[in-house]
C-alpha cells in the first residue's frame, strides 16, 4: 500500500516502499522514471539525474498523448500548462507523486490523486518573492499611472495633469488570500504606510494578526478597501469572487490587482465598473483565457488598466528556484528521506524527523485491532488520546489520527486504504475522529496512544485499547478495556475470554498442539482474582477456522476470535472475519464520554466553540490608557451593564485583583461608619468576616455581628438589621448554598448591602434595588481569565463614598474618589492598575456569546437546565446526595455533592474520573466536606453533564469493590 511510501514504514526486515502498485527499494529508487510535462529550467532534470533517476522532458503534450504514456512513470512534474485530471490519474498506474513547480495546485485534481494514493507536492516558497514583487510593482504602476504616462511620453506628449495619481500612504490595502505571497505583499504595504486588512477562509485570525493583518469578513472588506489584491487559487468558491455584486459593495474609486489566477475576477463585470467610474483602475497579470483573445481586448486596452502577460513567477531567479526545489522534493520522497511540500497528507515529515514512526505504526495496529474486535454495530466516534511529552505534540496529531483510520478502515472496507485516502473515506462515512494531547503521563510508560471506539447498535458499548513503544521500536498493547496485557501487535493473534481458574489455558494449549499450531507469545490479563480474564495468543501462522471453533467450545472459554496484525493484512481473511463478527467482552465503563471534561468551579469552562485565535489583538501591546485601550474597557463595562440589566443609575467598573480585590476595595473604602452584620456559610464569606474583625478592627470600633452556618446551610437571615451595613455571599461557590431571594433586605434600609456575587452574576436573577455593592469575577460564570474583577455601585453606595472617609489609609488601588467626589473615570474605562488587555478581549468574547444564547435569560436557563441533569441523577442514586438539603437554596452553578464514601475513597473516585479524562478538577473545596463540586454554569453544555453521570456510577462501583 502507499502507506509505506507515505510514512516510510517498512515491512519487518524488508527495505523498500510497498505501494501496491510498484515496490521501489532503496536501490530501485535510482531507477524511478520522472516525466517533465511542462517547460522547466534545465536544473530540474539535472537534479533528478544526479540522484540516479531517469528523466523524460516532453513539454507540450496533448491530453491524449499524456494519457497514453503516463503509466510508465513514477513521478510527474508540471507547471501551470498541464492539467492533471482524474482520467489522467486513472491512467497513471505507477504514479507515486506529482509535483507542481510553483505554488498553486488548482491544475491538479488533488482529491482524485488522494483517493488513488498519489502524493501532491508543491514548492510554496519558490516564487513567493517574484510574485509579491510583481504585485507591488502593479500596485505602484496603477496608483501612479506609470504605463499610460510612459506610452504618452513616448508618443511625444506631455500630459502631467492627465496622469495625476494617488499615494499608497494612508490607504487601506485589502489582501484576499493570506498565504506566503499575500502576507509578503501586506508586509510591504505596511512599510508604505498602508493599513492592511485581509480575508482567508483557512488562515486563523491569530495567524493573520501575527502577520500584521487585521482579519475582516468579506462584506466588511469590500467597503473598507482602497486597494484590493488577490492571492488565492482558482476554485469553485473563488471563481468570480469579484463580480458585479461585490464590486457594488466596494468604495467608489477602488483599485484592484490580480497576479494570482484568471477567473477570480468576472472580467465583464470589471469592464462595466471601469466604464462607469466605480472602479478607479485595475492591474492584471492573469486572465480567464490565456492568451487573451479579441473578446478580452476592450478590457486589456482600457485606459485605466495595467496589463502584463502572466509574469508572476517569470523571473530567472524564481524559475531556477522552483525547478531545483521540486526535483529535490520528489527525489527525497521516492528515496524515503523527507516529505517536504506534501499538500494532501498529514505532517509525516515531522514524524520521521522526530523518530516517532513507531508510534504511527502503533496507531495503525491499534486501529486494525479495534476494527477486528468490535464485531457488529456501527462506529459512532473514535477518540484518540496521545499521552507523553514526545507523542503529545500538535504536529503528530493528524498523522496519528490518519494511521488509526487507515488501520480501522482497512478491515471495514473492500478497497485499498492508504494514508492519503483514509481521511476522505472516513469523512464520506460520516466517521469522526477526536484527538486529545496530554503531556502529563499517568501510566508507567513515557509515551502512549489510547484509542477508544464509541459504538451504536444493540451492544451499545465502547472499547478502549492502549499501546506504547519500548526501546524505540518494540510495539506493545498494554491494556484492552481495563485488562492489563503485554501483546506485541504482529502476526496472527487469537483472543478469548476465560474464567480465571486452573485448566482453561492448558486446554487451549492442548488443542493448538494437537493441530500443530505453534505459539510464539502469550498474554493473560485479569481484573479480579477468579473473575473474567482476557487471553491473547500470538502464533506463527493463522489458526484454521475449525481449530478456532474447537477452542471456542471449551469449558470456561468465550468470545474466541482471531485477528490478523501483519503489515499487509490478507484480504480473504479479512472478508472471512466480517462474516463471523467477534467481540471480546470489556469492562463496565460507559460508552459515551463528555466532549468537554472541564467541570471546575473556577476558573470555569470556556464558552462552547471558544477559540483564543478568534480574540481581537488590535489593543495588545498598547497602553490601557490609549484611545483604543479605554474604548475596549468602556465596551466591556457597557456590555456588562446591558446584559446584567443594571438600573441606569448604577455604576460598573473594572478593578484589580479579581473578585477578592473588588470586595476588599469596597470594604476598605466604605465600612466603619456603622455596625456591620456579616452572614457567612462558606470559605469566602468567612474570609470577609476575618478581614472585618482582624484587619479593619471593626468589632472594637463600630461592632461586628457574626451570623454563620455550616456548609450546606444558611444562617438566620431574619437577624438582618436595616440600620447596619450587611455583608453576605449571594451564591456560595464552595458550599453550593445561595440566598433564595433578597426579600429579607429592607427597601428603606440605612446601611449598605455588600454582596459577593462571583458565581451568581450572569447565572441568577439579581434583585438590584436591594444590592448596594456587588462584586464578581470574570473567571466564574462566563469562563473568563483572571486578573481583574468587577465592582457595581448603587447610588446609595456612591453617596457613602463621597460623604464618608474611613479612619485607615487606603492603598492607591482601592481609591474610588477624587477631591471628595466619585472618580467617574474609573467607571468609564480608566481602570486602576494595568489590566490584561488579552483578558479584556476574552471577556468581550464571552459577553458577545451571551447574546447568542438569549442574553441574561438564556444564561440563567442554561444553568438551570444543567442543574436539573444533576438533580435527576441524584434522585435516582442513593449513594450520592446534595450537600445542600433544601432545594430552594441550592446553587445552580456550583453544585456541591456528598458521596457515601470515605475521604480516601472520594479522592480515589475523582482521580479515576480524571485519569479517564471525563471530569477534571471536581473535588470539593479544600475546607468543605469531602465530596464533589460540579460547575453547572451557562458555559457548560448539558450534553456533557448527561454523559458524565454514568461515569459517576462507574467510579463509585470501582472504588467500592471489595
Amino acid at each position: 500500500m502507499l502507506s509505506r511510501a507515505v510514512t516510510g514504514l517498512q515491512a519487518s526486515g524488508k527495505a523498500g516502499i510497498v505501494t501496491g502498485r510498484r515496490n521501489i527499494s532503496h536501490t530501485q529508487a535510482r531507477l524511478a522514471k520522472i516525466l517533465l510535462s511542462d517547460a522547466t529550467d534545465k536544473i530540474c532534470a539535472e537534479q533528478f539525474k544526479a540522484r540516479g533517476h531517469d528523466v523524460d522532458s516532453k513539454p507540450g503534450l496533448s491530453k491524449e498523448e499524456l494519457k497514453q504514456i503516463i503509466g510508465q512513470y513514477d513521478g510527474l512534474v508540471v507547471r501551470s500548462a498541464t492539467k492533471v485530471t482524474k482520467d489522467i490519474l486513472a491512467a497513471a498506474t505507477n504514479l507515486k507523486v506529482v509535483g507542481r513547480a510553483g505554488t498553486g495546485v488548482d491544475n491538479i485534481d488533488t482529491p482524485a490523486a488522494t483517493m488513488q494514493g498519489v502524493l501532491v507536492v508543491n514548492t510554496p516558497g519558490g516564487n513567493t518573492i517574484s510574485t509579491a514583487e510583481l504585485t507591488f510593482t502593479h500596485m505602484l504602476a496603477l496608483s501612479r499611472n506609470i504605463p499610460q504616462a510612459v506610452a504618452s511620453l513616448k508618443a511625444g506628449k506631455w500630459e502631467r495633469s492627465k496622469y495625476t495619481g494617488t499615494e499608497l500612504t494612508g490607504k487601506t490595502l485589502a489582501v484576499i488570500g493570506l498565504g506566503r505571497i499575500g502576507r509578503e505583499v501586506a508586509r510591504w504595504g505596511r512599510a508604505f504606510g498602508m493599513t492592511t486588512i485581509g480575508f482567508d477562509p483557512i488562515v486563523s485570525a491569530a495567524a493573520a494578526r501575527s502577520a500584521g493583518i487585521e482579519p475582516v469578513p468579506l462584506d466588511e472588506l469590500w467597503a473598507k478597501a482602497d486597494f484590493i489584491t488577490l492571492h488565492t487559487p482558482l476554485t469553485k468558491d473563488t471563481r468570480y469572487l469579484i463580480n458585479a455584486d461585490t464590486l457594488k459593495k466596494c468604495k467608489k474609486g477602488v483599485r484592484i490587482i490580480n497576479c494570482a489566477r484568471g477567473g477570480i475576477i468576472d472580467e465583464k463585470a470589471l469592464l462595466e465598473a471601469l466604464e462607469s467610474g466605480h472602479v478607479g483602475g485595475a492591474s492584471l497579470d492573469v486572465y480567464e483565457t490565456e492568451p487573451p483573445g479579441e473578446a478580452e481586448r476592450p478590457l486589456i486596452n482600457h485606459p485605466r488598466i495595467v496589463s502584463t502577460p502572466h509574469l508572476g513567477a517569470n523571473t530567472k531567479d524564481a524559475q531556477v528556484r522552483v525547478a531545483k526545489d521540486i526535483a529535490i522534493q520528489l527525489s527525497d520522497i521516492l528515496e524515503q528521506k523527507d516529505f517536504v511540500g506534501v499538500v494532501n497528507a498529514p505532517n509525516i515529515d515531522f514524524a520521521r524527523k522526530s523518530q516517532l514512526i513507531p508510534y504511527i505504526q502503533l496507531a495503525e495496529k491499534i486501529g486494525s485491532l479495534q476494527a477486528q474486535l468490535i464485531g457488529s454495530g456501527k462506529i459512532k466516534r473514535i477518540n484518540v488520546t496521545m499521552q507523553g511529552k514526545d507523542v503529545a505534540v500538535s504536529e503528530m496529531s493528524d498523522s496519528i489520527k490518519i494511521a488509526v483510520l487507515k488501520g480501522t478502515l482497512s478491515h471495514l472496507l473492500d478497497q485499498d486504504v492508504n494514508f492519503l485516502n483514509a481521511g476522505p473515506l472516513a469523512s464520506d462515512m460520516g466517521l469522526s475522529v477526536n484527538s486529545m494531547l496530554v503531556e502529563r503521563q499517568d501510566t508507567q510508560f513515557s509515551n502512549t496512544i489510547k484509542v477508544d471506539f464509541e459504538m451504536d447498535g444493540f451492544l451499545n458499548f465502547s472499547r478502549s485499547i492502549s499501546g506504547t513503544v519500548f526501546g524505540g521500536s518494540e510495539l506493545r498493547i498494554f491494556e484492552i478495556d481495563g485488562f492489563k496485557t503485554d501483546i506485541p501487535p504482529t502476526g496472527s493473534v487469537v483472543f478469548f475470554n476465560n474464567l480465571d481458574r486452573p485448566g482453561a489455558l492448558k486446554a487451549i494449549a492442548n488443542v493448538l498442539s494437537k493441530n500443530h499450531c505453534n505459539i510464539s507469545h502469550f498474554s493473560l490479563g485479569r481484573q479480579t482474582k477468579a473473575g473474567k480474564a482476557l487471553g491473547a495468543i500470538t502464533l506463527d501462522e493463522p489458526v484454521p477456522q475449525n481449530v478456532l471453533e474447537e477452542i471456542g467450545v471449551l469449558p470456561d472459554i468465550s468470545n474466541c476470535s482471531q485477528v490478523q496484525l501483519l503489515d499487509m493484512p490478507d484480504k480473504v481473511f479479512r472478508i472471512h472475519q466480517k462474516s463471523t463478527p467477534a467481540y471480546v467482552a470489556g469492562d463496565a465503563r460507559p460508552h459515551v464520554r463528555p466532549e468537554h471534561p472541564q467541570f471546575s468551579s473556577g476558573p470555569t469552562k470556556k464558552r462552547p466553540g471558544y477559540s483564543y485565535s478568534a480574540l481581537g489583538t488590535d489593543c495588545l501591546g498598547r497602553s490601557h490608557r490609549s484611545k483604543i485601550g479605554k474604548a475596549k474597557l468602556k465596551l466591556a463595562i457597557d456590555e456588562s451593564k446591558r446584559l446584567l440589566q443594571l438600573p441606569e443609575d448604577y455604576r460598573l467598573g473594572i478593578v484589580p485583583a479579581s473578585d477578592t480585590g473588588a470586595y476588599e476595595m469596597a470594604m476598605w473604602s466604605m465600612l466603619g461608619e456603622r455596625p456591620v452584620d456579616i452572614f457567612y456559610w462558606e470559605s469566602f464569606g468567612k474570609g470577609w468576616f476575618t478581614d472585618a474583625v482582624s484587619h479593619l478592627g471593626l468589632r472594637d470600633s463600630v461592632g461586628v455581628h457574626e451570623y454563620s452556618a455550616d456548609y450546606g446551610l444558611l444562617p438566620d437571615m431574619t437577624k438582618y438589621n436595616p440600620k447596619h451595613d450587611t455583608l453576605f455571599t449571594y451564591n456560595g461557590t464552595t458550599s453550593g448554598a445561595r440566598i433564595k431571594d433578597a426579600d429579607w433586605i429592607a427597601d428603606d434600609r440605612e446601611g449598605l448591602t455588600f454582596n459577593d456575587a462571583t458565581s451568581a452574576a450572569f447565572a441568577m436573577p439579581m434583585a438590584w434595588p436591594k444590592l448596594d455593592v456587588t462584586t464578581y469575577s470574570w473567571q466564574k460564570v462566563l469562563g473568563g481569565e483572571g486578573g481583574h474583577g468587577v465592582i457595581i455601585l448603587s447610588p446609595r453606595a456612591v453617596e457613602r463614598l463621597e460623604r464618608y472617609k474611613p479612619k485607615w489609609p487606603l492603598p492607591k488601588i482601592f481609591r474610588m474618589t477624587k477631591k471628595g467626589k466619585l472618580d467617574e473615570a474609573l467607571f468609564e474605562g480608566s481602570t486602576i492598575n494595568t489590566p490584561s488587555m488579552l483578558c479584556v478581549e476574552d471577556y468581550l468574547d464571552a459577553l458577545a456569546w451571551a447574546d447568542t444564547v438569549g442574553g441574561l435569560e438564556g444564561l440563567v436557563a442554561r444553568s438551570v437546565k444543567n442543574y436539573k441533569v444533576v438533580e435527576k441523577f441524584v434522585e435516582e442514586n442513593a449513594w450520592i446526595s446534595f450537600l445542600v438539603k433544601d432545594p430552594s437554596i441550592r446553587s445552580t452553578t456550583s453544585v456541591c455533592l456528598e458521596l457515601d464514601l470515605s475521604k480516601e475513597q472520594v479522592k480515589a473516585f475523582t482521580s479515576l474520573l480524571e485519569k479517564e479524562g471525563v471530569a477534571l478538577d471536581i473535588g470539593s473545596y479544600r475546607d468543605a466536606p469531602p465530596g464533589l463540586r460540579l460547575w453547572c454554569g451557562a458555559t457548560v453544555d448539558s450534553e456533557d453533564l448527561e454523559a458524565l453521570m454514568p461515569w459517576l456510577s462507574w467510579a463509585y462501583a470501582e472504588v467500592t469493590k471489595k
